[in-house]
């Protein structure tokens, strides 16, 4: 909505757009959160706790299909461009999400390949909603591709602070389990980063609480965070996070717009940068 406006255009031509995004997001959550066996979602029991799985994986499958009911309320001109990119956007979350459980089951990881994962599971919906909007307000090729690549740049910052949320963050204000990744066994940034840079001792004792086994949910939390507090973890995602930040600023500037339409934007963005939830 916000890049529709960005381009002159009343940010209601796009809403059917934002619909079918918000749409295929929550859908994507929805199996997500089956696959992840995670038991809340914003602050309530996720649908398959509440319901049941059955439900909830043909909830999301009826979400996907009205998601593109309300993509292709455009100028038929445009219909053929935002299908492409919503397919492709679609296409790579499903393959992020993929890499993310298969990644799982990898006993070694390194971060480029965890940024991949995220790029394409995380980034991409983000990126994509942007270019979208820039399409239906018919804004140029240079210009939708520049802010596509902010809101890539951003997603991959945004996905890196949620990874740090998850282990640092407030439960209440997150609205997650604390420590639901460490739980889960998830290789997110903060482990692959902590195997990487720990020494030899620490990536022990990590490896011990990531085995496959029956631990204690407060203890094995406990002690996770202790290892990354102790190699320095929390402030190397912060570091990350702020660099991909600044790169996604790099493509802000690059539009040919008013700078007082691009601080709108920068502004948006640092709220999601800062935000504690």
């Amino acid at each position: 909505l916000h890049a529709c406006e960005l381009f002159g255009k009343d940010a209601m031509l796009a809403m059917p757009q934002a619909l079918a995004v918000e749409l295929f997001h929550n859908f994507s959550l929805i199996h997500d959160d089956i696959m992840d066996l995670a038991p809340i979602r914003r602050g309530v029991p996720t649908v398959h706790k509440k319901f049941n799985q059955t439900i909830a994986i043909l909830s999301g499958d009826a979400m996907l299909v009205v998601a593109y009911k309300y993509l292709v309320q455009a100028d038929q001109a445009l219909l053929a461009g935002l299908l492409n990119v919503f397919n492709n956007c679609a296409i790579k979350v499903c393959e992020g999400q993929q890499l993310d459980m298969n990644f799982e089951k990898y006993a070694e990881l390194n971060v480029a390949d965890y940024l991949n994962m995220i790029e394409l599971k995380t980034a991409t919906l983000i990126a994509a909603s942007l270019q979208l909007g820039a399409m239906i307000a018919g804004a140029g090729i240079h210009d939708a591709a520049h802010l596509y690549n902010f809101g890539k740049q951003l997603g991959i910052s945004f996905q890196l602070k949620d990874d740090w949320l998850d282990s640092f963050g407030n439960t209440q204000k997150v609205g997650k389990q604390t420590g639901g990744d460490i739980i889960q066994n998830k290789k997110t940034f903060l482990l692959v980063e902590a195997l990487n840079c720990s020494d030899a001792e620490t990536k022990r004792q990590l490896e011990y609480w990531y085995q496959p086994g029956q631990f204690n949910h407060e203890e094995k939390v406990a002690a996770v965070l202790q290892l990354f507090n102790k190699s320095g973890i929390s402030e190397r995602t912060q570091q990350a996070t702020n660099w991909y930040f600044e790169e996604a600023l790099k493509h802000l500037e690059q539009l040919a717009l008013p700078s007082k339409d691009k601080d709108v934007l920068e502004t948006w963005a640092r709220q999601i940068l800062d935000r504690d939830y």
